[in-house]
């Protein structure tokens, strides 16, 4: 795999986070030394899932994942399961655990919690209609994985054309996977924006958030990709001052580091669609990691 390194910012300013805080912080005692020879992965060996559906769930596309990825942990997280996982880790945040508890939308529920688990515990979370093309091992490069803390696909651009009329940003990142260590900022900065959106649309809508049923277009904007796309363009632009519009990350065709954070390209998580570059005869691509099949009932019954 080629790597575009010409984003990477120094290599002293991002040793381990501290996950005893709350708001992470660098330790500055780290040298740049001990970076360079800490080889070992950041991103643990873990695999989550998400079903919230009241039916047997069908996972036909998990073995994949775990034919792929041999002495990885696997969890499958239900509704009762999150409830159990949010009550035990984010009882210091009221407003948070509140909110959590009060969605009623299965699938902003479920996009809040990836991002929750994510920033505890660290690893990949993948929807349950994704296919593993690649081992997750082989998504950073070796002399890589002491650097990269968060791997985000894109899965639109607009090439430079004003967006489709269904697409809110001329790029667009998925969140339909997403791979990254523990106790990254980035996951705590969604869910705060996640948290005030759906206040937003609650109180837009003169009502509370256990009675809100909020809109595919809502839903998208606030948990979803476009809140998402939001958040990560505004962490890119805090590592790196070049990038001022997403149209910058335009047209890449190589995974790219900024920073802490590995961009793919359209292929990477986003093969098999119409649009954006994206490869779409039949074959597989070398780029590509994963396959997302579309076919989870989404923002409706279930992930």
């Amino acid at each position: 795999m080629m790597v575009n390194m010409s984003r990477l910012a120094s290599l002293s300013a991002f040793p381990p986070y501290s996950r005893s805080s709350k708001h992470p912080t660098i330790n500055q005692s780290k040298t740049i030394q001990r970076i360079v020879t800490e080889t070992g992965p950041l991103i643990p060996r873990k695999i989550w899932q998400i079903y919230f559906n009241a039916k047997e769930a069908v996972l036909g596309d998990t073995p994949s994942w775990l034919v792929k990825n041999v002495d990885y942990t696997y969890s499958l997280v239900g509704l009762d399961g999150g409830n159990r996982y949010v009550n035990q880790h984010y009882t210091h945040n009221q407003e948070l655990l509140q909110t959590y508890h009060a969605i009623t939308n299965t699938g902003a529920k479920s996009d809040l919690l990836r991002y929750l688990i994510l920033s505890v515990e660290g690893g990949t979370y993948t929807d349950t209609d994704t296919v593993a093309i690649k081992p997750i091992d082989d998504w950073v490069p070796p002399h890589l994985r002491h650097l990269v803390r968060i791997i985000v696909g894109i899965e639109y651009d607009a090439l430079g054309a004003p967006p489709r009329e269904d697409m809110q940003r001329e790029l667009q990142f998925c969140q339909w996977t997403i791979s990254a260590a523990p106790g990254h900022p980035i996951f705590m900065q969604m869910a705060d924006r996640a948290i005030k959106s759906l206040h937003e649309i609650a109180n837009a809508h003169d009502t509370k958030i256990e009675d809100l049923h909020p809109t595919g277009v809502e839903v998208v904007n606030s948990t979803g990709p476009v809140g998402w796309t939001d958040v990560v363009f505004q962490y890119l632009q805090e590592v790196d001052s070049g990038i001022v519009r997403l149209g910058n990350l335009s047209g890449i065709t190589e995974p790219t580091l900024y920073g802490d954070m590995l961009v793919l390209p359209i292929d990477g998580f986003g093969m098999g669609q119409t649009h954006s570059n994206s490869t779409h005869d039949g074959s597989i691509p070398e780029a590509a990691l994963l396959q997302h099949r579309f076919r989870g009932s989404w923002r409706g019954e279930g992930d």
